[in-house]
This record gives C-alpha cells, sequence and structure tokens, in this order.
C-alpha cells in the first residue's frame, strides 16, 4: 500500500515538475520575443533623428516653433528663386547652356516640368535664340514678401518670383524686360543626397507677364 502511495506520488511530482518546465520553457519564450521587439523598438527610437527633416526658417531672433517636415514660406520662396535662377543662367552664346541647366537640375524639376523645359529649349533653338548670354536677377527692392508664396493645397505652393530676364548676344543687349513668374512648387519624395530640399519646379501656376520691356 505504501508502495503504491509512494509511486502515485512520484508519478505526480513528475508529472508536476513537466508541467513547470513547459511554463518555463513558454515564459523564455515570450521573454525572448520581447526582447527582440524592444530592440527593435530601441533602434528604431535612437536612429529616429537621422530620418527627421526640419526645416529651419531664416529669421529665428524672435525664436522658432519648428514642426518636423513643416515648410517655412521663405524656403520656398529662396528654393523657387534659386534654382529658376540657375537654369536660367546662360554663360556663353554656344547654345547649349539652357539643356545643361536642364539636365543639371533634374532632380528639382517634375518629370512633366522637365519635359516642358526640354520642350521650350528647342523651340528656342529652333527660332536661333539660344545663342545668347542670358541673366535672371530679383528686381531690386523685390525681396521675400510673404504675399509671394500661396498654398494651393496637396504640399503644393504658388511662388511668385519678381525678376529682370537679360540676354545679349556679341556683347550687346537683346532682350531687357521685367516678368512675374508665377511658379509652382510641389514637395517631392526623391532621394535626400540629390535633393536635400525635398521640394521640386512643377510648372506655371499661369503664364509668366511681363511688367516692363527696355528692350
Amino acid at each position: 500500500m505504501n508502495t503504491k502511495i509512494l509511486n502515485g506520488w512520484v508519478i505526480s511530482a513528475w508529472k508536476k515538475d513537466d508541467a513547470n518546465n513547459q511554463i518555463i520553457k513558454l515564459q523564455k519564450r515570450f521573454i525572448s520575443v520581447l526582447c527582440i521587439v524592444s530592440t527593435a523598438f530601441f533602434m528604431g527610437w535612437i536612429t529616429s533623428p537621422s530620418r527627421l527633416t526640419l526645416y529651419i526658417p531664416p529669421d529665428i531672433h524672435n525664436g522658432a516653433t519648428l514642426k518636423a517636415g513643416s515648410i517655412p514660406d521663405a524656403l520656398i520662396y529662396s528654393f523657387a528663386y534659386e534654382v529658376w535662377q540657375e537654369i536660367n543662367y546662360w554663360s556663353s552664346e554656344t547654345g547649349d547652356d539652357y539643356q545643361k541647366n536642364i539636365r543639371a537640375y533634374w532632380s528639382y524639376l517634375t518629370p512633366k516640368f522637365k519635359a516642358e523645359l526640354a520642350e521650350d529649349e528647342m523651340d528656342l533653338k529652333t527660332s536661333g535664340q539660344l545663342q545668347r548670354v542670358r541673366y535672371l536677377q530679383g528686381l531690386s527692392g523685390a525681396a521675400y514678401d510673404p504675399s509671394n508664396v500661396k498654398a494651393l493645397g496637396n504640399d503644393t505652393w504658388e511662388v511668385d518670383l519678381h525678376m529682370r530676364l537679360t540676354e545679349f548676344k556679341n556683347n550687346q543687349a537683346v532682350k531687357d524686360v521685367e516678368i512675374i513668374y508665377p511658379l509652382k512648387v510641389t514637395r517631392m519624395n526623391v532621394s535626400p543626397q540629390n535633393n536635400p530640399y525635398g521640394l521640386a519646379l512643377a510648372g506655371f501656376v499661369s503664364e509668366p507677364k511681363r511688367q516692363k520691356i527696355y528692350i
């Protein structure tokens, strides 16, 4: 009788020990999964600053409240101004500067606008208007003004550039006009190495307007 009781107690102890081992194994697996998930969250938290983009406004003397991904109007204006000015800078009369500039700044243009500029380049070539030196400058006193940047929605803005276009042929001025360029600027997801702004010129909101003609 005692032997049966002893055997029953041993078998019961073994079963209980097996159950405890199963619970311990399950707990170890659960802890391992938690460690992996925690490590993934930790790595994401550590690397998040490198993937965060902050656009700093030009003037922060009075402080600035910044929201990640929010682009100040002043930066949108300066982007449009600088890119458009560079595309329209022809340093020689060889006739290939316009095409070179379109290629050089391709990452700052939407595919549609790039195609439109390429078509414009062909039209100017056909009419013999490429063999010129061209300068595009902002009008005196026409610096950034908040009214020059208008939100169009869906991360798209209108930027009105008041500029003076001058062209020379054989050192003689052949064109000198003041123009308003109503450029469309949009946010574009491209490689930060090719386009750190994350912005692109998308065309004209309306046709550029000549304000004053000197030549």
